[in-house]
């Protein structure tokens, strides 16, 4: 299995979500200092061409540094109900090791993207095996047993937010 895993959970970081009719959603976690002395290589998953979720992760350290939705090709009106046994306030730290050379590591498998009333959610693996959340603000990510991950949600959306998702995801 070629799941993003995670290692850790560091100190909380800022996290900034920007929701947009183009890309649905883009998390920058930290500011530019933080990629002063690393570069971002990433995890990326869906079909790569109509449908796109990418992590970027510190290339030495593995600490999330952005979480971006390019793409959907599966969208949803419809909340999701996930249930977990353990919440995490914290920044993910991810297994790297899977990421070649280049910087890239394209896992192929399509991916759904749900629309709630106040959240948005891309189940990534296995939503019914999520075992912990780590909340970095707005954003949770979800994980399994095996600390795979599961889905990412951005949650408390406006109004606004809401609207331009659904003109986006044209649901």
């Amino acid at each position: 299995m070629n799941l993003l895993r995670l290692c850790e959970i560091a100190e909380s970081r800022g996290c900034q979500i920007e929701i947009d009719y183009y890309v649905p959603f883009s998390a920058q976690i930290g500011d530019c200092y933080d990629l002063v002395n690393e570069n971002i290589v990433y995890w990326r998953t869906g079909d790569i061409e109509s449908s796109l979720i990418e992590f970027g992760i510190g290339s030495n350290t593995g600490v999330l540094k952005k979480v971006t939705l390019t793409a959907v090709g599966n969208a949803v009106l419809s909340d999701v109900i996930i249930k977990n046994n353990k919440i995490e306030d914290g920044t993910s730290v991810f297994d790297n090791s899977i990421i070649p050379q280049k910087g890239i590591y394209d896992y192929i498998k399509d991916f759904q993207v749900f629309l709630g009333k106040s959240t948005i959610t891309a189940i990534i693996g296995k939503i019914d095996e999520c075992n912990q959340i780590v909340r970095l603000g707005r954003m949770n990510i979800g994980f399994d047993y095996e600390k795979y991950v599961t889905h990412v949600s951005i949650n408390n959306l406006t109004i606004e937010e809401h609207k331009d998702l659904k003109e986006s995801l044209k649901l």
